[in-house]
Formats: C-alpha cells, structure tokens, sequence
C-alpha cells in the first residue's frame, strides 16, 4: 500500500499564482498547480509513495520539459524541474513519474488512457487525485477508473480536487491580478464521491437488505464529522446507520424480537437525522428512501412478523423469510387462541406448537392449513433438499413465500377487522 497523488498536464502555458486550500494559502506562488499539492498533502510522505503526472506527448513538451531539453517547452523550467525543487525544499524523496497518454480523441484511445490509470494503480493503494488540467472527457472517465479501482483493488479515495482558476475570472483577468492578489482556491469535491458511494451503498440495503457498505461508510465518512462539528452534526446519522445495520444482522438471523426493537430505534433516529441532512441536502432524499420504506411498518407483533418476513421475500431472503413466517404462526396462536401476551415464553410456544401439529379445533382451518404448508417448505429448505419426499424445486420457494405472506396478512386483516 503506497499513497499516491494522480494529476494531468495540459498544453497551456499556466499563470504563476498562490493556491488555497482549507482557507489555507500556499507559502509561495507556484506556476503549476502541483507544486501547491505537493505543499498542501505530500509534505509528510514516505519514500515509496508516488506523484503521477499524465500527459499527452504536446503537454509533455510544452509543461514537462524545460526550455533547456526542448524549443517548444513554456517555460524555462518545466514542470519536472520544478517539483524536484519542491521536493528539495521539503526534504522529500518519494518517485514522480510521467506516464504518456493519446489525446483521447476516439473510443480505442480512451480505453488506453483507462488502462494507463488503471495499471498505476495497486492493490490499496490511497489516492489523491486532481482534476485541475483533466481535458475533454477526461474528469468522467477519471471517475469510472477511481470506482473500478476501489471495487477491483480495494483502492481508497482519500481526496479529489480542483484548482478552480475560474472563480478569479478570466485567464486575461487572472494576469493583470498583483501576484499577491492571485490566490487560486482549491476545490475538494471529495463529498461528490462520498455521495456516489452512499447512493450505492443505500441501494444495496434497500435491494438486498444488507447494510454493511453503510455501516464502512459511516465509520469512515462521519468521524472526522462529528470531530470537525464537534458532534453537532453526525450524531442522529451515525445511530441511524448504527441501528439500520443491526436490523439487517438481526434478519439474517432472525432475531425477530431485536428486530422489533431495532425499527423502534430507526424510527427514532431519523428525525435527528433529517435535520442534520439539512446541512447535507444531497443526502436527504437518499435517505428519504430509508423513511419511507420503515415509516410504513406496523411493529404490533402478529404483523410485524408479516412485515418482517415481507422483507425477507423483497431481499432475497427466502430461508429467513419462512423461519420467520412459521414463527409469525404460533405468534398469532399465543395471541388469539390462548389469549397471551408473552410470546417468549417457551411453555406458550410449545403449547400452540402442539395445537397446529395436531389440528386443533379451537384454531381456524385457513390457520391450520397455512402452517402444515408452510412447515413442509420450511422443513425442505433448512434440511438442504435432503428428503425423500415433499422435495420442492428451487425455483417453487419464492412464488410460494409469497403466497404465504399474502394468505398470512389476510389472516391478521381479518382478525383485526
């Protein structure tokens, strides 16, 4: 694992100005903007991490090279002169390195540039990267190879910038400016990442019930929050995802109760969170989706286990879903047959166990029939097929989950009514 600083070099011939980063100005002018990157997050470094120029063969010419080694290069020292007389000043050591790119005028040529970022980069590597002189379409295929990279290996994105010349005005403007006045502020869009993550990481948890790529994301995004906001803002998120990723442990392994609890705690939670999102508006509608799914929950116990094994069904979830729905039965029974409210009780639970195993008249037939069905899937599945008899397809679980929550719901529908 090294720490490596990407960046791009284009044809222009850069104007000399300060840079600004975290309200932060450089201790010099620089005319290239890596020089401030190498001031404003390399100055602690080790010898093995790495600063990675890409450049077309012109921009090497006219911003790599100095005069010296080529006629056609802007200045008198390029850019490579330039950042070992950074490294000198800052006593450091680690390698630069140029890599050639096409112009990425055509689809094969971008697909070179992709491979040319991608082999930079290994296993674990933490990336800053700078966006400042990316040309064309290079700032989203910049983008495609950082989301490749993090999944194939493990890659982190520690930062992204950009030195935004523009928000001083015009590069005639930026020229005319007093040196002192000519302070270019550095972008950090990192957060624009952050929000692609969470929208994937809230999508997966809303597909597939899983919260784990919240719950890294939480432990690495909202931290430094809550230390910078000095727990002002993170908090009411962070118990949010906390109790969201506990409710998605409690279902894999039904833990029904805890669940029960847990929904409790989410419901609680998201107001807190609401108002924080109000000082991270892009997030809030992705929560949104979170509170709408949970705010429709019924918690009182014969349904919840309805909504709980409904879940399940929309997840994949099928094993969990009819342990779940079997257990949600006997809860019905101890309920509505025998009048209790301790549905823990283990006497309570092997009682109504014993009065659906045998028929009892006391219990509707539609209840009787529903549990032995219900039974007989459950039995297949948690025995792994291994029966001689009553052995369903793979593909019968989910269509016959389904008709058992539909049939299950009517039931507590109509014992309500």
């Amino acid at each position: 694992m090294s720490c490596k600083l990407l960046s791009f070099i284009g044809t222009t011939s850069y104007i000399e100005s300060y840079y600004a980063y975290n309200n932060k100005s450089s201790e010099r002018p620089y005319q290239f903007i890596q020089e401030a990157l190498v001031e404003f997050f390399c100055k602690e470094w080790k010898d093995d991490n790495k600063l990675i120029i890409f450049m077309t063969e012109e921009s090497k010419r006219k911003n790599w090279l100095s005069k010296s080694e080529c006629e056609d290069a802007n200045f008198d020292k390029g850019l490579r002169e330039r950042l070992e007389k950074v490294k000198k000043r800052f006593k450091l050591k680690f390698d630069v390195r140029n890599v050639e790119i096409p112009e990425g005028k055509s689809e094969e040529e971008l697909w070179i540039i992709f491979e040319k970022m991608n082999e930079s980069l290994n296993d674990e590597d933490v990336i800053i990267f700078d966006i400042t002189h990316s040309f064309r379409s290079l700032p989203m295929l910049s983008l495609v190879v950082l989301n490749y990279v993090k999944f194939l290996k493990n890659v982190k994105i520690e930062r992204i910038v950009y030195g935004a010349m523009e928000a001083l005005g015009s590069p005639k403007e930026v020229r005319e400016m007093p040196i002192e006045e000519r302070i270019i502020p550095i972008f950090d869009l990192t957060p624009f990442a952050s929000l692609f993550d969470w929208t994937i990481a809230i999508e997966r948890f809303l597909q597939t019930g899983n919260a784990e790529m919240m719950r890294k994301l939480g432990i690495e995004e909202l931290k430094p929050l809550l230390a910078e906001t000095k727990g002002e803002i993170g908090g009411g998120l962070r118990e949010l995802i906390t109790s969201l990723d506990k409710f998605s442990q409690n279902v894999l392994t039904c833990r029904s109760p805890e669940s029960k609890s847990t929904i409790e705690r989410i419901l609680n939670a998201i107001p807190k969170a609401e108002k924080e999102l109000e000082k991270l508006k892009p997030f809030k509608p992705l929560f949104g989706k979170i509170k709408e799914r949970f705010s429709c929950m019924q918690i009182n116990d014969v349904s919840f286990g309805i909504e709980i094994a409904t879940w399940c069904l929309e997840k994949g979830l099928i094993q969990q879903g009819f342990t779940i729905l079997r257990e949600t039965i006997i809860n019905y029974v101890i309920t509505n047959i025998l009048k209790c409210n301790n549905l823990q009780k283990k006497t309570y639970r092997e009682i109504a166990e014993v009065m659906l195993n045998n028929k009892y008249e006391e219990i509707p037939p539609e209840v009787l029939n529903l549990w032995h069905e219900i039974v007989d899937y459950r039995n297949d599945i948690n025995h792994a097929g291994w029966r001689e008899q009553n052995y369903h397809s793979s593909t019968d679980f989910e269509r016959k989950l389904k008709e058992f929550i539909e049939r299950g719901r009517a039931l507590v529908e109509r014992n309500n009514d």
